[in-house]
């Protein structure tokens, strides 16, 4: 197998890895990594989001946005807010004890972006980042 048909496999197999460290870390917390971002993604946002705008950036379908966002607003982690001007609208907003979780998740995420990386080589990285973000830009999705 050369390098070209290998690459895929290995960015599908390091983003899974990731994913299930994230998992690992944050279970304490109770939330599991999409959880988790979509609270990032929303506290990250000056404006509040829908719900099929929060699923695009996560990548998520709209038929799995509903049950994730269905556990957040019953963990009061985030509301939804009917704009008067389209009632047929829902936006996504985090509450206070969203942000909580939010600023304590974050830490421990942070912490093992850096054990993850610590060892990297910061031009390699960097060189990764940016093939990473090429690919991103040819597929056009986001």
């Amino acid at each position: 197998m050369d390098s070209s048909q290998r690459f895929p496999r290995l960015l599908q197999l390091t983003a899974h890895a990731w994913r299930l460290a994230i998992d690992r870390r944050l279970k304490e917390s109770g939330l599991s990594m999409n959880s988790w971002l979509a609270i990032a993604t929303l506290a990250s946002e000056s404006e509040p989001m829908t719900q099929k705008a929060l699923a695009q950036v996560l990548g998520l379908e709209e038929a799995s946005m509903v049950p994730l966002i269905d556990r957040l607003v019953a963990q009061r982690l985030i509301e939804r807010l009917q704009p008067e001007e389209d009632r047929r609208k829902r936006l996504l907003i985090v509450t206070a004890e969203g942000w909580a979780v939010f600023e304590k998740v974050k830490v421990e995420a942070d912490r093992l972006r850096g054990e993850l990386l610590t060892d990297i080589d910061r031009n390699e990285l960097a060189i990764a980042q940016r093939v990473l973000q090429q690919l991103l830009d040819k597929t056009g999705t986001l």
